[in-house]
């Protein structure tokens, strides 16, 4: 065979092995032997909840309730008291959010004569009820006698905390209804002179309760 001749034999067979090499990578492809997959869907997020109630030291809970301190209670003069006057009240509050938090008391709004609001002090324990249903009374009925945390002892109103930041908390796990009940009790003080004491006749001292969870 010439030259010539097998240069054109060349010629005419390579469109056919072109086609055969497209073909056999078609082959390839379509028929792969192996192969694996994996995906993760249906993600989503959602936030929780914070909710306070407190009962007043009633049986019904709201998110603000009328003072609890009021006088006209047998055994806790809040109205005409003099020196050495002592008394207490409970209230109970109630969380219902979904998320874990820390549960703190504080005084704001202060108001009256600061003569007197010294000389009021407060110790004030805590407690978290068990069984949940549990009810304390503003007389205190029901506050438990052990496992309470101590918040305040003989502290006078104006130094008691009057920020979140600045309190000791109870632990709240968020992962159902909880309760803590607060016991509150005063003394007026006496300023430990006449002159002093007569000092604070007719005044008046006034704050919030505030209970925050964060």
């Amino acid at each position: 065979m010439s030259r010539t001749t097998r240069r054109r034999a060349v010629r005419a067979l390579a469109p056919v092995a072109g086609l055969l090499a497209a073909g056999l990578l078609v082959w390839q492809g379509s028929y792969a032997a192996f192969n694996a997959s994996t995906n993760n869907t249906l993600n989503a997020w959602a936030t929780g909840t914070m909710a306070l109630t407190n009962n007043g030291g009633t049986a019904a809970y709201a998110g603000s309730t009328p003072a609890l301190f009021v006088g006209a209670t047998p055994g806790q003069p809040e109205n005409n008291m003099k020196p050495g006057a002592t008394g207490f009240k409970c209230i109970t509050v109630e969380s219902t959010g979904s998320v874990a938090g820390t549960l703190k008391f504080y005084v704001t709004n202060l108001t009256g004569t600061a003569g007197l609001q010294n000389q009021l002090a407060f110790t004030i324990d805590a407690a978290l009820l068990s069984p949940v249903t549990t009810n304390v009374a503003s007389n205190c009925t029901n506050f438990p006698g052990s496992g309470t945390t101590n918040l305040a002892t003989a502290v006078a109103l104006p130094a008691l905390p009057s920020t979140f930041g600045a309190q000791t908390g109870m632990a709240i796990s968020g992962a159902t209804t909880q309760r803590v009940a607060y016991r509150i009790a005063w003394t007026f003080n006496s300023t430990g002179t006449f002159v002093g004491d007569n000092a604070l006749q007719g005044k008046t001292a006034g704050a919030d309760l505030n209970w925050e969870i964060q």
